[in-house]
């Protein structure tokens, strides 16, 4: 006879409530359905009936439950936790990778339209940029052609003859400012056609003439391997401002010049306005300039002589380029012209100075918008500040009105050409 197993206590306590004690038909078939319907050992985890055996359990037991069945229902299941949303540029690891694909190639979109948007701004920023530029220089040039207007014709309405040259017309500033560029001009053109393959060696030039050298441009040497050119436009220009434009009327021996000067200053103390003492000078260089031109032209030859010599010692000793004839008839050309405007700004009534500014290794020199002129092609509004390494060619300053008067007026005729130094 097979072992029966030994029934659970539920099952006995279910037996002893519900059986009588005289059937013994109904005990063997409860006892069958208990073993039946008693389960098997599970984890802790699996303690629940399945809503199909605790249904059965309540119809075979209407009045009393088991404690199994009741601690079975008395348990509601725990709902499953909500699934996160997920932010944009947050991906769930339980996506499958065709949708973590299309969230990159969504985000990879929008990227892109956000780089397109602002490259659009860029743009339009920067056409609002160059339109702003464009309007800024061509109101410039306007009032740069309204103040020339202005000046010639306050040039040509002065009376009593505003300037005078040797025919006693007036000369209006015009004319000096195109005289000056001219020769401006000329001289680098003179450079550039006799230097521009020679090279500057500075190893047998002689301690005089480095002195001379330090004097004239004290930066040279910063100058010899970035700016030749340059260097020996400034060195002839400062020979020629200091020989022809710094005189006080060339042709004048130096003795003869002094007593002048002498004369005008001692006149100053006893006139009652600067204006009278324009007017005396005004009025005795130009009876030398028309009445003593034979006197003037020998002590001008000699000025002239001894400028051509110093410039070609200097040159011919610094670079590979030796003197010719050609070369000095270059530059007796281009002394001549200076002296003529020399003294064409000496018998103003107003007073004219050449501007030249000396460029010192222990001094910095900045860039002045409204007396100088940068040659190195950059725009004037990226120059604010910048020290400059050497001037080129000078300027032309006057201060004063046509009839010597006035002399706090200060008006630039002609800016000096400098190089700035680079960022």
């Amino acid at each position: 006879m097979p072992h029966s197993p030994k029934p659970s206590p539920s099952s006995n306590r279910r037996r002893n409530l519900n059986q009588p004690p005289s059937s013994t038909a109904t005990t063997a078939a409860t006892t069958a359905l208990t073993r039946a319907l008693s389960p098997t050992p599970a984890p802790r985890s699996s303690s629940l009936a399945t809503p199909s055996l605790r249904n059965t359990t309540s119809n075979l037991h209407p009045t009393t439950p088991s404690r199994t069945s009741s601690l079975s229902l008395s348990r509601n299941p725990s709902p499953s936790p909500a699934r996160p949303k997920e932010e944009p540029g947050h991906y769930n690891m339980q996506d499958s990778p065709e949708d973590e694909l299309s969230a990159l190639q969504q985000e990879n979109l929008h990227l892109k339209d956000n780089i397109n948007a602002l490259d659009a701004q860029n743009t339009l920023l920067r056409d609002i940029l160059r339109q702003v530029k464009t309007d800024h220089r061509q109101e410039l040039a306007q009032l740069q052609d309204q103040i020339r207007g202005l000046k010639e014709f306050v040039s040509k309405s002065g009376n009593g003859g505003a300037g005078i040259n040797g025919s006693g017309q007036t000369t209006s500033d015009e004319v000096f400012e195109e005289g000056m560029g001219k020769l401006g001009n000329g001289l680098q053109n003179w450079v550039l056609v006799y230097w521009r393959r020679s090279k500057i060696d500075l190893s047998h030039a002689s301690e005089a003439t480095l002195t001379e050298l330090d004097r004239i441009v004290p930066t040279y040497r910063d100058l010899v391997s970035t700016a030749k050119i340059h260097l020996l436009q400034s060195l002839v220009s400062r020979l020629l401002t200091e020989s022809i434009f710094n005189t006080y009327f060339v042709g004048l021996s130096p003795s003869e010049a002094d007593k002048l000067a002498e004369a005008e200053k001692s006149l100053g103390t006893y006139a009652t306005s600067p204006e009278m003492m324009s007017q005396w000078r005004s009025l005795t260089l130009a009876i030398l300039q028309k009445d003593a031109s034979g006197k003037l032209q020998r002590e001008t030859s000699t000025i002239v002589d001894a400028l051509v010599a110093k410039v070609n010692r200097l040159l011919d000793e610094i670079t590979s380029s030796k003197s010719n004839d050609a070369r000095d008839q270059g530059l007796r050309s281009l002394i001549a012209s200076a002296v003529d405007l020399s003294r064409l700004l000496a018998v103003q009534k107003a007073v004219f100075a050449v501007h030249m500014p000396q460029v010192l290794p222990h001094q910095q020199i900045m860039f002045d918008a409204e007396t100088m002129e940068d040659i190195g092609g950059e725009d004037e509004e990226g120059l604010f500040e910048r020290e400059i390494s050497c001037v080129t060619f000078p300027g032309i300053i006057k201060r004063g009105d046509e009839t010597g008067g006035h002399l706090q007026f200060r008006n630039v005729i002609s800016k000096a050409r400098v190089l700035c130094c680079p960022e």
